[in-house]
């Protein structure tokens, strides 16, 4: 029911910008930086395993392509998201007020 309550805050001023945060303390904006973050990070393993693999330090392919599938899907799944976010601010945009 909290939530609820909240939504009178929006009819305080346009003009005043707010950060909303989650029960966390994170903001919108942190939680996607974060996100982002990891992305990179899997994207980072993926391309040393398969520099390690070159360089015959890693004799396991296996390791090497779990690795690609992970970075793969991380970043399917980062675009995914971005498409959503997307779609609803599109939606957003075509309300009238």
């Amino acid at each position: 029911m909290n939530e609820i309550k909240g939504i009178g805050d929006i009819t305080r001023g346009a003009s005043e910008p707010q950060k909303t945060t989650h029960k966390s303390g994170t903001s919108f904006e942190a939680a996607i930086q974060d996100a982002l973050k990891e992305v990179s990070d899997i994207q980072s393993d993926a391309e040393k395993a398969i520099e390690d693999f070159s360089k015959g330090e890693v004799k396991d392919i296996h390791t090497v392509v779990v690795a690609m599938e992970k970075a793969d899907m991380s970043l399917q799944t980062m675009l995914q998201v971005r498409n959503k976010l997307l779609t609803a601010y599109d939606d957003i945009m075509r309300m009238q007020v």
